[in-house]
C-alpha cells in the first residue's frame, strides 16, 4: 500500500490508485498538487456531499470544507516557507515578480527570524511541489488543496488581526504596484481586484479602476467583473464614483450568463460597456446590496481615502468650473494637479481634461502642450476600444486646427483614422471633437460631400457637448456653397437658425454672430447684417474680414480695399483672415478697373491660401469675379500648390503638365447662390417707421393717425420710400425690405 501521508502521485497514478476517468483524475492532481491525503480527503467529500468531483475541486470555498476534514498532515517545509506558503496561497495565481510584491508586504508583519530572501522562498516551494504550474505555460499557483491547507496554517499561526492585517496589506500592496507598473498586468489586476474585494478595500478598488479604465472589464472579465459587480451599500458611501462602476459591472456580469465559452467574453463585455457608456445611453441602475458588516461606524478612516479620492476632487472641481463657464480656471487646476504617486492612467485623464478646458477656453496652445506631455505614453499602451489613445489625438487634432496648424491636424487626423474602431467606451470624450475637425477640414478643401456626411453625423449624435456651437457655423459654411437658389439660402439660414444662442462665453457668442452676419451679406440683407456687425466688440479679426466683406456687397469697393489694406498687418489678424482679407481686395480692385493690381492680390490669396491649407478664401470671392480672376491665372504655377488640398477626386483630374481646368471649373462653380453686389438704399428713421406699418398692414389714416401727420403727406412719403426700394405696391415693399434685411423674414 502506497505511504499516504507524504506521496505525490502522478495523473496516471492517480486514475489508477481511485479508479477515476482520465479527466478526473488529471482534474484532482491538479487541485491537490499530487498529495495523495488531500485527494482522499476530496473523495471522501464528493461521497458524503453528492456533489460533483469538478465542483469539489475547483472551488476555493468547498477546498475549505474539504481540508477542514483532513487528518493530521503537514508538508516538509520550515516555519518561515509555511507562512509564506500561506501568503501565496491567498493569490490567485502569480509569476516571480507578484510573488515578490506579496512576501514583502507580509514580511514587514513577521519577525526577523520569519523573513528570507524571496527567491529562494519560491524555488524552496516549487522543490517540494507546494507551488506548482498549471497545463499549457499558465502561472505558478498553490493547487486549491494545498492553498486551503496553507491558509488554515497561517491563520492557526498568527493571531486573527494580523491575518488581516496581512491580507490587507496585500492588496494595498498589489494595488500600488499596479500603478506603477507600464502596460497593465494581467497576474497583478486579478490578485489586486479579487483581494480588493475581499478585504472590503474599496477605496483599492477605485484606484485599480482609475489605473486601468472601464477597458478593465473586457481585458480581465474573469477577475475585474465580480469583483466590481453588486458592491454593497458600504462601498458606494464610501467612494460615491464606484456607483455608475458597478452598475456597468454587474450588467456586464448579466450580459455574460448566455455565454457558452470564455472566448466570447472580450467582445461581448466590450460591447456591453461601449453600450452602457454611450452618450446618452440609459439603464436602470442595480439594487444596492444590503451590507451585511457587523461593524457599526460606516464611516472611511481618513488614510483610506487615498490618491484617487484626490484625483475624483479635481476632476469634480474641474466639472463644476467648467459647467459654470470658467473653463480657464478649470484647465489651471487640472494642469497644475501633482499626481502625488497615483497611477498614470488618473494623470493622463486630468491632463486631457485640462487640455479639453484649455480648448474650451480658447486657449488652444496650452492645450497641445498638455496633450503633448502624454500622447506618446498614450499611444504606446493602447488598448482596443479604450476611448483615451483617440481622445488624446482627437482633441490635438481640433486645438491644431484652431491654433491655425492644419498641417498638424491633418496628421493628427490620419493617425486617429488607425484608431478609430468601434465600438468605444466613453465614446462622448473624443466623438464631438473629431467630428467638429474633420467637418472644418473637409470645408477647407471644397470636399463638401463629406460635409454633408459629417454634418448628418453631428446632428444624430447624442451629445456634441459644447462644442454644439461648431454645427451651425459648419452648416451655414456648407450651405453657401452648395444652394443653387437665393430661396434655398434663405430656407436653409431659417433652418439652421433654430440653434438659437445657447453658448456660454462671448467669444462663443462672437463666433455665431458672425456666421450669422456671413450668411445675411450672402443673402444681400446688409442693414440687418450691418447692425449685427456692431455687436462683435474689441480686436476680433472675424469682424474685420466680415466689414470688408460687407462693404464689397453693397458696392463700396474702395471702402473695401481701405479696410482690407488698413487690417493686414494688424496683430489679431491671423493667417487665414488675411487670405479672407486678400480675397476681398482682389474682387474690389477687379471692380475698380485695376485689373493688374487684382491679379497680384489673387496670386497672393492662392499662396495664402496653400499656406492655411484652405480654399475658402478663394471660393468665398464673388462669384463673377473669382470666375473672371480664375480665367486670368490659370498658367499660374500656384495651382500646382493648390492641388495639393484639394479633394481626392480633383486632385487625381489635375495634371502639372497643363491648366487645371477641372478644378478651375468645380471651384467657379460654387456659391452661386450667393449674391455678389447689392443695391441697397439708406434708410432713415421715419421711412424704417413706414415700413414697420406697412408690414403690420395699417392703412394710409393709420399710419397718418399714429405719426400726427396729414394723409398726403404720409402718400408722398410712401411714394419716396417705393422709389428708393425700386417697387410700386405696399406689398412689393415689404417683400423688397425683407430681402434686403431691413425687416425680419416672415415677418418674424
Amino acid at each position: 500500500m502506497i505511504d499516504q501521508a507524504a506521496l505525490r502521485l502522478t495523473v496516471a497514478q492517480m486514475r489508477d490508485q481511485f479508479d477515476l476517468a482520465e479527466d478526473e483524475a488529471a482534474a484532482l492532481q491538479i487541485a491537490s498538487g499530487g498529495w495523495v491525503s488531500f485527494a482522499k480527503a476530496a473523495l471522501d467529500a464528493v461521497e458524503s456531499s453528492g456533489r460533483g468531483l469538478f465542483e469539489v475541486v475547483s472551488s476555493s470555498a468547498l477546498a475549505d470544507f474539504v481540508v477542514a476534514h483532513l487528518d493530521e498532515f503537514s508538508l516538509s517545509l520550515s516555519p518561515a516557507d509555511q507562512r509564506a506558503l500561506g501568503v501565496l496561497s491567498l493569490l490567485e495565481g502569480f509569476d516571480d515578480d507578484v510573488a515578490e510584491v506579496a512576501l514583502e508586504a507580509a514580511f514587514d508583519h513577521w519577525p526577523e527570524h520569519l523573513r528570507a530572501d524571496v527567491p529562494t522562498v519560491i524555488l524552496r516551494l516549487q522543490i517540494s511541489g507546494a507551488v506548482t504550474s498549471g497545463p499549457r505555460g499558465t502561472p505558478w499557483h498553490v493547487p486549491v488543496l494545498v492553498a486551503a491547507w496553507a491558509r488554515r496554517v497561517l491563520t492557526e499561526a498568527v493571531p486573527e488581526c494580523e491575518s488581516e492585517t496581512i491580507e490587507s496589506s496585500l492588496a494595498a500592496a498589489l494595488t500600488t504596484q499596479e500603478e506603477l507598473a507600464g502596460p497593465v498586468d494581467t497576474l497583478l489586476v486579478d490578485n489586486a481586484v479579487a483581494l480588493a474585494r475581499r478585504t472590503r478595500g474599496w477605496s483599492l478598488l477605485d484606484r485599480i479602476f482609475q489605473t486601468c479604465g472601464y477597458p478593465i472589464f473586457y481585458l480581465f472579465p474573469r477577475s475585474s467583473i465580480p469583483a466590481f459587480a453588486r458592491l454593497p451599500a458600504t462601498a458606494l458611501r464610501a467612494v460615491p464614483e464606484l456607483e455608475e462602476i458597478t452598475t456597468v459591472a454587474t450588467m456586464a456580469q448579466e450580459a455574460l450568463l448566455g455565454l457558452d465559452t470564455e472566448a466570447d467574453f472580450p467582445e461581448t463585455v466590450r460591447a456591453c460597456v461601449a453600450r452602457l457608456t454611450a452618450p446618452g445611453a440609459a439603464h436602470d441602475k442595480y439594487t444596492v446590496q444590503p451590507d451585511h458588516s457587523d461593524s457599526e461606524d460606516e464611516s472611511v478612516p481618513i488614510e483610506e481615502i487615498g490618491s484617487s479620492m484626490r484625483f475624483h476632487t479635481v476632476m469634480n472641481e474641474m466639472a463644476r468650473l467648467g459647467h459654470a463657464g470658467e473653463h480657464r480656471t478649470a484647465a489651471e487646476s487640472g494642469s497644475s494637479w501633482t499626481t502625488g504617486g497615483v497611477a498614470r492612467r488618473s494623470h493622463r485623464v486630468v491632463r486631457l481634461q485640462a487640455s479639453i478646458h484649455s480648448v474650451l477656453a480658447d486657449e488652444p496652445g496650452r492645450a497641445l502642450a498638455l496633450l503633448r506631455s502624454i500622447e506618446d505614453e498614450v499611444k504606446e499602451e493602447a488598448v482596443p476600444g479604450d476611448s483615451l489613445p483617440p481622445a488624446v489625438i482627437a482633441w490635438s487634432a481640433l486645438a491644431s486646427y484652431l491654433a491655425g496648424d492644419q498641417e498638424r491636424a491633418d496628421a493628427e487626423l490620419a493617425e486617429f483614422a488607425l484608431f478609430d474602431h468601434p465600438p468605444f467606451v466613453q465614446e462622448q470624450v473624443f466623438r464631438p471633437a473629431a467630428l467638429v475637425v474633420q467637418a472644418y477640414r473637409s470645408l477647407d478643401a471644397v470636399n463638401l460631400a463629406d460635409v454633408e456626411a459629417v454634418v448628418r453625423r453631428m446632428h444624430d449624435y447624442p451629445d456634441m457637448g459644447e462644442l454644439w456651437y461648431h454645427v451651425p457655423i459648419i452648416e451655414r459654411k456648407l450651405v453657401q456653397l452648395v444652394a443653387t437658389s437665393r430661396s434655398a439660402l434663405l430656407r436653409s439660414e431659417e433652418s439652421i437658425n433654430v440653434h438659437a444662442y445657447r453658448a456660454a462665453s462671448d467669444r462663443r457668442i462672437e463666433s455665431l454672430v458672425a456666421s450669422r452676419i456671413g450668411m445675411l451679406i450672402c443673402l444681400g440683407q446688409l442693414h440687418r447684417a450691418e447692425t449685427l456687425l456692431e455687436s462683435i466688440t474689441g480686436p476680433y479679426g472675424a469682424g474685420q474680414v466680415l466689414q470688408a466683406r460687407g462693404e464689397l456687397a453693397a458696392g463700396r469697393n474702395g471702402a473695401a480695399v481701405r479696410i482690407a489694406e488698413a487690417q493686414y498687418y494688424e496683430n489679431h489678424i491671423c493667417t487665414r483672415d488675411r487670405a479672407d482679407l486678400t480675397g476681398i481686395k482682389a474682387a474690389a480692385l477687379l471692380r475698380l478697373g485695376q485689373t493688374s493690381q487684382a491679379l497680384d492680390s489673387f496670386a497672393e490669396l492662392l499662396e495664402l491660401s496653400v499656406l492655411v491649407g484652405s480654399l475658402l478664401p478663394v471660393v468665398q470671392m464673388p462669384i463673377v469675379e473669382r470666375r473672371e480672376l480664375f480665367r486670368a491665372s490659370a498658367n499660374r504655377p500656384v495651382w500646382q500648390k493648390i492641388s495639393r488640398i484639394v479633394s481626392p477626386s480633383l486632385g487625381d483630374e489635375f495634371t502639372v503638365a497643363g491648366a487645371p481646368e477641372a478644378l478651375i471649373g468645380r471651384l467657379g462653380d460654387l456659391g452661386a447662390a450667393v449674391i455678389g453686389v447689392v443695391d441697397s438704399p439708406t434708410l432713415g428713421h421715419r421711412e424704417m417707421v413706414l415700413l414697420e406699418s406697412l408690414e403690420r398692414g395699417a392703412s394710409v389714416s393709420e399710419i397718418a393717425h399714429d405719426l400726427m401727420l396729414v394723409q398726403g403727406t404720409v402718400k408722398n412719403n410712401l411714394s419716396s420710400l417705393y422709389r428708393k426700394l425700386g417697387v410700386n405696391s405696399r406689398d412689393a415693399a415689404v417683400a423688397r425690405a425683407r430681402s434686403l434685411g431691413y425687416l425680419d423674414a416672415g415677418g418674424a
